[in-house]
């Protein structure tokens, strides 16, 4: 058992360093090892089962909604739906279930990929000349986000007498971090944080005055080492005028968010629909131009709320604030010894609901894993459980059928995106090298692997649109045509397929059995200029499409 038990914390930073990766490449594959990771995780530090709470109502619940969502409410199905709510729940199972050493290991191992992840950021200010560090993410807002999810606990415990010199350090090299990152996203969560930390050290009797100043003195240290750091690059850092400007276009950004909720104000408009909704709606958003593009709202609460309506936004609430408010009840009832971590667990996840007022955290995988991960040590110590025993009772026979039918539902759920993204980057591969007769044979698969995925039917059709304009072969032309419709059928808000099939019948239309006349054409490019009126490509369409008249 003791073996086992520590393979937890290598396979928790696997997991977590996947996750990272899948935040920034944004594609199946590091998410499904990830959440494999993840799984082995549990399995290999799990010692105890764990009653039912209301922590783990609102973890499940939210994360349903969300895959529930995806798979038969929205218009606009992602394999994202499936896999970051899987994150946080694997994580919160796993978590909930480890006992005190196995927790410890798993911290110590999040706390090593911070480590990496604050020097890579450090690294980028100081020897590149980046402006705002960032490590492998997209923006520094993610970086910063993930940053506090390590940092908060932290100091946290530093707040309730913890001072060894290596959590200190490692709290230096995070705050360095967070302040090279220079997101005001990041240092409002900080505050609240802190804030919500020294609250509840207040009442569970633990805060220690001296630690409050030595919190600050890993703050300014951090601070003084990030500035050390940072040179004079070819990037320069925000302006003030640039920031507010900023500030502008997010409020912008709300205010269509909150008129396509106004529009579909139950069910909403579907999980991560809002860069649809911006290709629409973008004259409402001036400061985007007609082509600066986002997927986020940067306010996860408004997004979720039209995304997935009044019933996501209730679940993504309880997700984020029943916990600090159960600790906050809670915690004078709890053994000494668990009240640092629970407070620590409770500021960590307070930090990163207020940081969802401004950013999305919560729609970034790693993090939806960290606060996971966060959550299930919280529940460990607010819920109630009981040790496994060595001779568990046999589950009914319906149990255990239904527990496994629901295993291989899920399996081929979520194997399938997984198969259909690899046959799909293989024929691409394929395609690229030249290949016709195999990349033929893969793009088509990963249409047939998972059609709700608008993507491949997009592949698919470009490769027979290039086939019919090298060969002029009739049937490659209809297959493109074939595809591009179906492309548009699984995702009527993405605009690319429909322009796809107005290209094959305006260019193709001889090789064709039945073309569009100039009567469906001029339909076509019309709701094209309806899901994207500023775009490039549609205008480019209209224009060609009134030369060949």
């Amino acid at each position: 058992m003791k073996a086992k038990g520590s393979l937890a914390a290598p396979l928790f930073f696997v997991s977590l360093a996947l996750a990272c990766a899948g935040s920034r490449l944004g594609t199946v594959l590091p998410w499904a090892l990830s959440a494999l990771a993840l799984t082995a995780t549990g399995w290999a530090g799990a010692t105890q089962a764990r009653a039912g709470s209301w922590i783990a109502v609102a973890v499940f619940g939210f994360a349903l909604l969300v895959a529930l969502n995806t798979l038969f409410t929205s218009p606009a199905y992602t394999p994202a739906g499936l896999y970051h709510p899987l994150l946080l729940a694997l994580a919160f199972v796993a978590f909930r279930r480890f006992d005190d050493v196995a927790e410890r290991r798993g911290a110590i191992a999040a706390l090593a990929l911070g480590a990496i992840l604050a020097a890579w950021g450090l690294a980028q200010i100081g020897f590149l000349g980046v402006a705002r560090a960032h490590a492998l993410f997209e923006t520094p807002a993610t970086y910063a986000a993930v940053i506090n999810l390590l940092l908060v606990p932290l100091l946290a415990l530093v707040l309730c007498g913890e001072r060894r010199a290596s959590l200190l350090g490692i709290g230096v090299l995070l705050a360095a971090a967070l302040f090279a990152a220079d997101s005001r996203g990041g240092l409002i969560a900080l505050a609240a944080g802190l804030g919500a930390a020294i609250v509840l050290s207040l009442r569970a009797k633990a805060l220690h005055r001296r630690s409050v100043l030595i919190v600050l003195g890993v703050l300014a240290a951090g601070w003084i080492l990030a500035a050390g750091f940072r040179t004079s690059g070819p990037e320069a850092p925000p302006t003030a005028d640039e920031r507010a400007a900023s500030s502008v276009s997010r409020l912008e950004l709300y205010d269509l968010s909150w008129h396509a909720w106004l529009e579909r104000p139950l069910a909403g408009s579907g999980y991560l629909t809002f860069r649809y909704l911006l290709e629409q709606g973008r004259s409402r958003v001036p400061s985007y131009g007609d082509s600066g593009e986002t997927w986020f709202v940067h306010n996860d609460y408004l997004q979720t709320l039209q995304e997935l309506g009044p019933l996501g936004l209730a679940a993504l609430l309880a997700l984020a604030w029943l916990p600090a408010l159960l600790a906050h009840r809670r915690l004078t009832a709890l053994p000494v010894a668990d009240r640092p971590i629970t407070l620590a667990c409770a500021s960590a996840v307070t930090a990163m609901s207020c940081h969802a007022l401004v950013d999305f955290p919560y729609y970034i995988p790693v993090c939806l894993l960290l606060c996971g991960a966060l959550l299930g040590s919280l529940d460990r110590r607010l819920g109630g459980g009981r040790q496994l025993t060595a001779v568990a009772a046999p589950a009914p026979p319906w149990y255990r059928a239904a527990r496994a039918a629901l295993a291989v539902l899920a399996t081929v759920v979520l194997v399938r995106p997984l198969a259909a993204e690899a046959a799909a980057d293989w024929g691409l591969r394929r395609s690229a090298a030249g290949q016709s007769q195999s990349a033929a044979f893969w793009l088509e698969a990963a249409r047939r692997l998972d059609g709700a995925d608008w993507r491949y039917h997009w592949y698919a059709g470009q490769f027979w649109d290039g086939q019919a304009a090298d060969s002029g072969k009739r049937e490659a032309a209809r297959f493109a045509a074939e595809a591009f419709a179906a492309g548009f059928a699984a995702n009527p808000l993405e605009v690319k397929n429909l322009l796809g099939k107005i290209s094959v019948h305006r260019r193709h239309g001889k090789l064709l059995d039945a073309p569009a006349g100039p009567g469906t054409l001029a339909a076509w490019i019309a709701q094209a200029e309806a899901l994207a009126p500023l775009s490039g490509a549609v205008r480019r369409e209209r224009a060609l499409l009134g030369a060949a008249k």
